[in-house]
């Protein structure tokens, strides 16, 4: 086993697989030492660090462990290795090698997390010693959640040899985890979906009066959540090792079934000159996306942020007296920061996919100029994120009457959405340029998710224009409504971001040579 493990590690070696624990390890140690370095919590900063933690856990770790392990399985599908892995190794080999790499990776990032932690209090200047005996049980919780959701991801990445299944389900799972620690009174639902564990198994509570915090405290955890855990583990041990025992030497390769073609009702033997040659009624990369898994993600990720927004704006009517004004916020916090990136990144991925595999640049290269490929890219991608931000605000809308809102909808909607969409294409030339750049499906989608804490820093400093991701949250007033813009500064901004990733995208396609698999 530890050989079959060592060939794991020689295939992934100087692909970045690594980078992804690493990455998200320097986020959240990164961001909750940002956020904790404050004279209030001092005092309790042990607590605090064990309090924040799976807030932060709930929103990163789905999304990386679906880059994780899509770029562990995918490297079979691209490179159609089955075959050739069976005449190799036993394919109970196979499977546990890739259990155990995804584990070693979770147990790896689990242990600096807490250490990270731990150092962060010590540096920070945390009052006391810490609860070893507390961290240690996140340690556990940490990683047995995490490897569950590895698991998990292993199976869909394996079933599916399009990744963009994956990866949307990571997309969400990390936005379901999110939206099931705002509902604390759903706790069969919390148990149940592997992704709310995070939410569920939380032992440190806050003590607040208003809107004051007074203090943190110990709670006696869900123990119930324990047994859901580890039958998880059990089912998605068992299942995916009856799946990959019962997959064929060529994979599952679920694809998308094939709708009206235009040869159905043409006789095979039909000479091929007088065969109706039919042109396509959608531009071509609309083409390249229609029925394609990323609509997942769009439908389900702007459902839950309008769940949580409605929800969190429920709890908090004391504090949010602005009706339509307050609802927003708490609409398109979360998602213009933590889920709009990675999922632009999606859509780029996807998009650029088609041409790094096969042969597809050839083929390319000889029908389209440079300019005009990258061109239509980033408008498709743009035109997508557009109608994303339109179904947002279309649920704003709803939950808003849903609540017995009655003052009149802001008239500066139409100014959010439309400053949104076009800080939102500025965001989607550099996810085109990164995906045209890295051939990898899964490692931009990563680094948009970065880029949405980078963006999230950007504004918190007074440096919103610095950066593209930023300027989608500035452009829709994420973080506060009366907000003012400088419209000129924006446009001008997002101009310069949109022009400098399409020329470089351009020159990236001159400068090198065509790459095929």
């Amino acid at each position: 086993m530890i050989y079959d493990l060592s060939l794991e590690l020689q295939k992934t070696k100087r692909r970045g697989i690594w980078l992804i624990p690493v990455t998200l390890l320097l986020i959240i140690t990164a961001w909750a030492g940002y956020s904790m370095n404050d004279e209030r919590f001092l005092e309790y900063g042990w607590l605090v660090a064990l309090f924040n933690a799976p807030l932060l856990n709930a929103i990163l770790i789905p999304t990386a462990i679906a880059v994780l392990a899509s770029r562990v399985i995918d490297l079979e599908h691209r490179g159609n290795t089955w075959k050739m892995l069976e005449t190799l190794q036993s394919r109970f080999d196979i499977y546990i090698a890739k259990v155990l790499y995804g584990f070693f990776a979770v147990l790896i990032f689990s242990f600096f997390e807490m250490a990270g932690f731990l150092v962060m209090g010590y540096v920070i200047g945390f009052k006391g010693d810490p609860d070893l005996w507390a961290y240690g049980l996140f340690f556990v919780q940490t990683l047995a959640i995490s490897f569950n959701l590895y698991l998990l991801q292993m199976i869909i990445s394996l079933i599916f040899s399009n990744q963009a299944v994956a990866l949307c389900t990571g997309l969400c799972g990390s936005m379901a985890g999110l939206f099931l620690m705002y509902v604390p009174q759903w706790r069969t639902l919390r148990n149940l979906v592997p992704w709310g564990h995070f939410g569920a198994s939380m032992f440190v509570a806050m003590d607040a009066a208003g809107n004051r915090v007074d203090g943190f405290h110990y709670m006696n955890p869900d123990n119930g959540v324990l047994f859901f855990i580890a039958g998880w583990f059990f089912l998605l041990m068992t299942g995916g090792w009856f799946l990959f025992q019962n997959m064929d030497t060529d994979g599952y390769h679920f694809r998308l079934k094939r709708h009206g073609s235009a040869d159905a009702a043409v006789p095979a033997n039909t000479p091929l000159s007088r065969k109706r040659i039919r042109i396509p009624r959608m531009p071509v990369e609309l083409i390249k996306i229609r029925r394609a898994p990323v609509w997942i993600a769009f439908l389900i990720l702007p459902l839950i942020s309008a769940l949580i927004g409605t929800a969190n704006y429920q709890n908090n009517l004391a504090y949010l007296k602005s009706t339509w004004y307050s609802l927003w916020t708490q609409h398109s916090l979360f998602f213009c920061y933590f889920f709009m990136p990675p999922l632009i990144g999606v859509y780029a991925s996807y998009l650029w996919r088609l041409e790094h595999s096969g042969s597809n640049w050839n083929m390319v290269l000889v029908s389209l100029p440079a300019w005009r490929l990258v061109f239509s890219k980033i408008a498709v991608c743009s035109a997508v994120t557009l109608i994303t931000l339109v179904w947002l605000c279309f649920l704003y809308i709803l939950c808003g009457l849903h609540v017995g809102l009655t003052a009149p909808i802001p008239g500066e909607l139409a100014e959010w959405i439309a400053c949104g969409v076009l800080g939102g294409t500025a965001v989607c030339a550099a996810q085109c340029f990164l995906s045209l750049v890295i051939r990898s499906f899964a490692i931009p989608i990563g680094i948009g998710l970065l880029g949405g804490f980078i963006g999230l820093a950007a504004v918190a400093s007074d440096h919103c224009y610095l950066v593209p991701y930023s300027l989608m949250s500035m452009g829709m007033r994420a973080n506060n409504p009366d907000l003012s813009v400088d419209l000129a500064a924006f446009v001008g901004c997002s101009v310069f971001f949109v022009v400098l990733f399409f020329m470089l995208s351009v020159w990236h396609i001159k400068s090198h040579d065509v790459k095929t698999q």
